[in-house]
């Protein structure tokens, strides 16, 4: 891949043998250097898009508060430079954002499903080049990936094919 930019990597194998002990390590090991952030779809949730990706921005904003003021003004920043008055299409999708961005007052606009689907691809890569960096690249961890909704993984594989977004995995 192009160097800084998005990558793609599958942890597979039986049930049991340590894939999720095998990232939990990783994540111990880079959690100083790097945002790690998880989700895990799971069989009963299928009817709910996004489920596991929302956890991980869960996980994210979290993350982000406990740094304190200047992180959370910074992220907020670049969130808001980045996606202007459309922050209301992530919050809608992933709650936990409005930690950060704080509540949107503009409704997103009502358009086709298809054109709502492209439009929410292109602000959500806006979303995730504004927030990682060199200085804090992401690795996104999405577990039992049999059991994801087919949003989510058009989305991700959205981000993994644009060779423009820098510093997430």
């Amino acid at each position: 891949g192009t160097p800084g930019g998005s990558k793609v990597v599958f942890v597979s194998g039986y049930s049991g043998v340590g894939k999720s002990s095998l990232v939990a390590h990783a994540k111990e090991k880079l959690k100083k250097s790097i945002h790690f952030i998880s989700g895990k779809f799971d069989q009963l949730q299928q009817m709910e898009p996004l489920s596991a990706i929302d956890a991980a921005f869960t996980e994210f904003s979290n993350s982000i508060i406990q740094q304190g003021p200047t992180s959370l003004l910074r992220t907020k920043k670049a969130i808001i430079d980045a996606i202007n008055g459309d922050v209301g299409v992530l919050t809608n999708a992933f709650p936990c954002l409005c930690k950060i961005v704080g509540e949107s007052a503009h409704a997103p606009t009502d358009m086709s499903f298809l054109a709502a689907k492209n439009y929410f691809n292109f602000i959500f890569r806006k979303f995730v080049c504004a927030i990682a960096t060199s200085s804090c690249p992401i690795i996104l961890f999405l577990d039992d990936l049999q059991w994801a909704d087919t949003f989510s993984l058009q989305l991700m594989c959205f981000l993994a094919a644009d060779t423009q977004i820098k510093h997430f995995i």
